[in-house]
């Protein structure tokens, strides 16, 4: 279960790595989405320059953000979640589990539900990713507490 979770891992770090990416190089894809669900308007509507040149450098610093917790991801993955270290487990689980539950709850808060799509297939796989390969990182435990009650 470990090799087809890594599997999954991946795919899961690549996808964000796409959307982070995407964040960065064209934010107003992404802004597009979220503006239309909270004023209802589209992005071309705004006039001011500087506001929109602002929401773009914000949107782009969040996507450098996200692709350095990518980045983190496959490092973690790489140095110890492959090879059933504990610790990786609950890094990958803290790190990419805020990540994608802030996303969710943000998309969820303003109604957007383009991004909402694209943060929930994130975060399906990466459920499945972090759980599918529980037991190979926590077994021993579960043996040791059951030779103690015995």
């Amino acid at each position: 279960m470990l090799k087809v979770a890594v599997i999954i891992l991946i795919v899961m770090l690549a996808y964000a790595g796409v959307y982070a990416l995407m964040t960065v190089i064209a934010p107003k894809v992404i802004i597009e989405s979220s503006f239309k669900a909270v004023t209802g308007e589209s992005l071309d509507s705004v006039k001011d320059a500087g506001y929109l040149k602002e929401l773009s450098l914000s949107h782009r610093y969040m996507g450098i953000y996200a692709l350095g917790i990518v980045i983190l991801g496959f490092f973690v993955l790489f140095a110890g979640f492959r090879k059933a270290q504990k610790w990786a487990w609950w890094a990958l689980l803290i790190a990419l589990g805020i990540a994608w539950l802030w996303g969710s709850i943000n998309t969820i808060a303003v109604v957007d539900t383009g991004n909402l799509i694209a943060h929930i297939i994130g975060m399906v796989l990466f459920l499945v990713g972090i759980f599918l390969p529980v037991k190979e990182f926590f077994a021993k435990e579960v043996k040791e507490a059951e030779k103690k009650e015995t």
